[in-house]
């Protein structure tokens, strides 16, 4: 028997259910029920109204002795699928604190130019780039980005990226990087 909230249910097992979605009218009135359906199967729903997008979260069971069943798999991220959602948080974080807009946009090369200073000067450029567009492609398809509909080739940073990416780890990180990068080059 269908659920009059299926349709919620169907896109958070998809993936993010962002404002704009036709989907987040569905939630609102129905967030109890998405919630307790999910915790049957270990998920917890994480909504953020003020930001606008929900998704899913494997359960973690606080007793050590009984295991949860997993359904979603933690993925491993590459370096520079990493390196970029750290740039993108950083510039997200930099945006909010300028408070012009809440969202956040960047051109290609614009990520390309954030990025260069983390990579190894090498002699095969065209090889990076073609490591940094698969790296923005992955992140894309992660839903931190949003390629726009533009001449240019310009995303939106999604808002979402804040609940991956710890704010305060986003420095560090970023300089540790940096100083791996210019050991690694001889």
């Amino acid at each position: 028997m269908k659920k009059p909230y299926s349709n919620i249910l169907v896109a958070l097992l998809k993936g993010i259910v962002y404002r704009d979605d036709k989907q987040w009218d569905e939630l609102a009135p129905n967030e109890a029920d998405v919630k307790k359906y999910f915790a049957d199967i270990y998920l917890d729903v994480i909504v953020d109204k003020s930001e606008g997008y929900a998704y899913l979260k494997q359960r973690v069971s606080e007793d050590e002795e009984e295991e949860t069943p997993k359904l979603i798999e933690k993925r491993q991220l590459n370096f520079h699928v990493s390196l970029l959602c750290l740039l993108l948080r950083k510039h997200l974080i930099e945006n909010d604190s300028e408070g012009e807009s809440t969202k956040a946009y960047l051109t290609r090369d614009e990520i390309l130019n954030l990025v260069k200073p983390f990579l190894k000067e090498t002699t095969n450029e065209a090889s990076q780039i073609k490591l940094m567009d698969a790296a923005i492609k992955r992140v894309t398809d992660e839903g931190f980005l949003r390629k726009m509909k533009t001449e240019e080739e310009q995303y939106e940073i999604n808002r979402i990226i804040k609940a991956f990416v710890n704010a305060d780890v986003v420095k560090d990180s970023l300089e540790k990087l940096k100083i791996h990068a210019n050991q690694t080059e001889e």
